[in-house]
């Protein structure tokens, strides 16, 4: 059996693995929505990295079933109201199921 600290940092271990196991699966898309780099262009003077809404396809919205009503849902996907989804928008918006 194993002292006190050695099963806290064990936990601890798991709990920062897990953590970083599910923002490298964010990160990369996953069967249900694709990655945000495989939609996003750049936009803007400063080049930023975005989704237009044109992005979203009906063949892509069938293909991945995050997408589908994202333009439907658009303006509450886009928090800062700017027409493009920036990265945490995007992820925020397909990391909850919108049945």
């Amino acid at each position: 059996m194993l002292p006190k600290s050695h099963r806290f940092l064990l936990v601890a271990i798991a709990v920062a693995g897990s953590a970083f196991f599910s923002q490298v699966v964010m990160a990369d898309g996953g069967k249900d929505y694709p990655a945000f780099s495989k939609l996003a262009t750049k936009t803007g003077d400063a080049g930023d990295m975005r989704i237009n809404r044109d992005a979203i396809t009906p063949a892509l919205e069938k293909k991945y079933p995050r997408l589908e009503g994202l333009k439907s849902h658009w303006d509450d996907a886009d928090i800062d109201h700017d027409g493009v989804l920036n990265k945490k928008e995007y992820e925020d918006y397909v990391s909850v199921s919108h049945d």
